[in-house]
């Protein structure tokens, strides 16, 4: 599976020839039969689109870096369509083999129908795809059941949507133009089209955050809040063996309430689970930041727009090298270890659900406790930089971030409704029933 983007010289690698050629030499592949009047909207101009293709949504096992789904069926089922075209051998690949499942709903006829007026009338309308965007992925990062991990890795396509329509996708689209305009991909010394400045009304694509500071700049860690969270057995690829994984994000495990889940204090935080039926494994945290990384934090929540009163009423105010004392955090706790978070669109990301253990290990020479923490503050400052540094995340700020747990099972008042059976009719004497 290749995530990396190769694109040419002048900013844009023609995908066709390599698929013909792979279409050539794996022909079961070629299940390509959609039709451009089927096609999906939210499809990013380029070659390869979506249209009428099934619901099955299984084009992301092969190419969760180019295929997202819909809701169009319902407020969790929906199609397939392109959120990112192919800059590499390897990438085209991947996307024909996810194009495979869309039984013939897929197409790579684009360029017989995009314009460069259609390129820049559809990115003057990229703010009703984003704002369907946060708003789906949202609600299916909330679903729970059987089904939980498929519609998480759902919202995981839409988030990567949101994140390539605010960074990279302009210039793609620069370069695709040239190549609808001379047919040709442009040479490193021609300049490229530019698209049109957005509508009024659009909504202008959030600043990147800062750069995380150097360790020897992380100063005094902050309390950012509390949280309830259930520690999960996790085994899978690119992933610790952690029996008990422990997190502040979400993607991985569990986090109660479903809904607001951080907390001023460690009273408010129990209290709100109270009512809750609450897993016996299930524990109070607290989450703390040095204060150096503080600012890269708050300055994407910011930009994210998304409503974290909590983290922010603890964060503002503290982004300075050693902003003196803070809250205290409340006593008979323990810290467990550090671990590396990123902020994106209303979810905490940890850098395991971004697959960078395994690379973490060979390059730092890093490794993970029990819980899939790192053994300390100087580890966690190594990999946060070294994730900085990369091009192959998420587009957010990774920081370091350590976690202190309270021993006590979580207390819950919750009663199950349990319907009281019907009861029979009194009985009545039997000369009375033969009438």
């Amino acid at each position: 599976m290749d995530d990396r983007h190769h694109d040419g010289p002048g900013g844009y690698w023609d995908p066709l020839p390599t698929a013909r050629r792979l279409l050539a030499e794996q022909p079961h592949l070629d299940q390509f039969g959609g039709l451009w009047a089927d096609r999906n909207w939210r499809n990013v101009p380029g070659p390869f689109y979506g249209a009428d293709t099934d619901s099955m949504q299984m084009g992301r096992h092969d190419a969760p870096f180019h295929i997202a789904y819909d809701d169009d069926h319902g407020p969790l089922d929906g199609r397939e369509f392109v959120y990112r075209q192919p800059t590499g051998p390897g990438q085209t690949h991947d996307l024909l083999s996810g194009c495979f499942f869309g039984h013939g709903g897929f197409a790579m006829d684009g360029d017989d129908h995009w314009t460069v007026p259609a390129v820049r009338e559809w990115w003057q309308e990229r703010g009703r795809l984003r704002e369907w965007a946060v708003g789906v992925s949202d609600r299916w990062s909330r679903a729970r059941g059987e089904y939980r991990e498929h519609y998480r890795d759902a919202a995981q396509g839409l988030r990567d949507y949101i994140a390539h329509l605010d960074h990279g996708l302009e210039e793609y689209l620069r370069g695709y133009l040239f190549q609808l305009a001379e047919r040709r991909p442009p040479r490193a010394d021609e300049s490229l089209p530019v698209l049109a400045p957005p509508r009024r009304g659009t909504p202008v694509p959030p600043p990147a955050g800062p750069a995380v500071p150097a360790p020897s700049e992380g100063g005094t860690p902050v309390l950012a809040g509390y949280f309830v969270a259930v520690p999960e057995s996790v085994r899978g690829p690119g992933l610790p063996r952690a029996e008990r994984l422990t997190t502040a994000s979400d993607c991985l495990i569990d986090r109660l309430p479903e809904d607001g889940c951080w907390f001023d204090t460690a009273p408010e935080a129990l209290a709100a689970c109270a009512p809750l039926r609450v897993p016996g494994n299930a524990r109070l945290y607290a989450l703390l930041v040095p204060a150096g990384h503080v600012a890269g934090f708050v300055a994407d929540i910011r930009a994210a727009a998304t409503y974290e009163p909590v983290l922010l009423a603890r964060l503002d105010g503290a982004a300075g090298s050693d902003p003196g004392p803070g809250p205290e955090v409340a006593g008979g706790g323990r810290e467990l270890g550090w671990e590396v978070l990123g902020y994106d669109y209303g979810m905490l990301h940890s850098w395991l659900c971004n697959d960078l253990h395994r690379d973490a290990v060979r390059d730092l020479g890093v490794d993970t406790d029990e819980r899939g923490l790192l053994p300390g503050r100087d580890a966690a400052e190594r990999v946060a930089a070294w994730a900085n540094a990369r091009d192959d995340t998420k587009p957010v700020t990774w920081f370091p971030a350590a976690l202190v747990e309270w021993d006590d099972p979580i207390e819950s008042r919750f009663v199950p409704v349990v319907p009281e059976a019907p009861q029979p009719a009194p009985r009545q004497p039997w000369w009375r029933r033969l009438g």
